[in-house]
């Protein structure tokens, strides 16, 4: 009896070790299983920071910091607090194209007041060869061609060299702000260049996104040597054009929490020219 009763504890013993051993593993796996759809998740987003039609009707001060920023998504567009720089983002980096047409690194401390941002992950490659792109026009219709659908969120990453290329900046404000984006955007400082290495970085929205975002395309420039960049307005290319496409189906937009949003009246509409 001394016997069994001691296998009978080895044998329990055994058994809670067991189960106790059992427990971590599994609960590794659930941690491991949410930490892969956080990442899914991640990855999918398209991240944006507050609207356009606020952005249109001069809510040009707000609090999005660049730190805040990375960690949506590495590759992005928009414009710094007070219409202070295009923001043009490659690679985790944050550049501040200003007025005159200069470049540097936007600070982690610096702030954003409209901002498209995702994590770039490329689908679909495309090659545009054969054919010049004389113009930003014929790229926007080859990019349609190349998409699944008109209906989901795009980013794109396009690298190559520019015959020409012409991009717009935006004029410094300072309160209170008398001017929109309709009055300034035909206004721009404009920089342009012959022969020029960069990257587009590019926004695609469906026509239903509204007055909550540009519709269509969206896309910012930045040299390879950071001499030139902002707004892409026209280009020329006769040389190879390399296109990575990543569809996004997970839309996020964060509001600004301040007194300007808040009061603002949303009565102009202003989008760039449709394709």
């Amino acid at each position: 009896m001394k016997f069994l009763s001691g296998c009978s504890v080895v044998f329990l013993l055994l058994c809670l070790f067991g189960c106790n051993e059992q427990k971590p593993t599994a609960k590794k796996n659930d941690e491991k299983q949410e930490s892969s759809e956080r990442a899914v998740m991640v990855n999918d987003t398209y991240y944006h920071y507050s609207i356009w039609w606020a952005f249109v009707n001069k809510v040009f001060d707000a609090d999005l910091s660049v730190a805040t920023l990375k960690t949506k998504g590495d590759t992005g567009l928009g414009s710094f607090n007070l219409l202070d720089g295009e923001m043009v983002m490659i690679d985790g980096i944050a550049y501040r194209v200003r007025e005159d047409g200069t470049i540097s690194e936007g600070a982690d401390s610096d702030t954003i007041v409209y901002a498209n941002a995702a994590f770039f992950n490329k689908e679909i490659t495309v090659e545009l060869k054969n054919q010049p792109i004389t113009d930003i026009e014929l790229l926007k219709s080859k990019l349609l061609e190349a998409l699944p659908s008109k209906n989901f969120f795009y980013v794109f990453k396009i690298n190559g060299v520019f015959d020409y290329m012409k991009c717009g900046g935006l004029k410094k404000q300072k309160p209170p702000f008398d001017e929109g984006l309709d009055v300034l955007i035909p206004n721009r400082p404009i920089f342009e260049g012959n022969d020029v290495s960069g990257t587009i970085v590019g926004f695609y929205c469906p026509d239903f996104i509204g007055n909550i975002n540009v519709k269509g395309f969206h896309f910012h420039f930045i040299s390879g040597d950071k001499k030139l960049g902002g707004h892409v307005m026209d280009f020329e290319s006769s040389n190879i054009l390399n296109v990575g496409i990543d569809k996004k189906t997970d839309y996020h937009f964060v509001l600004p929490d301040n007194t300007e949003f808040e009061n603002v009246s949303l009565e102009k509409e202003f989008q760039y020219k449709k394709s």
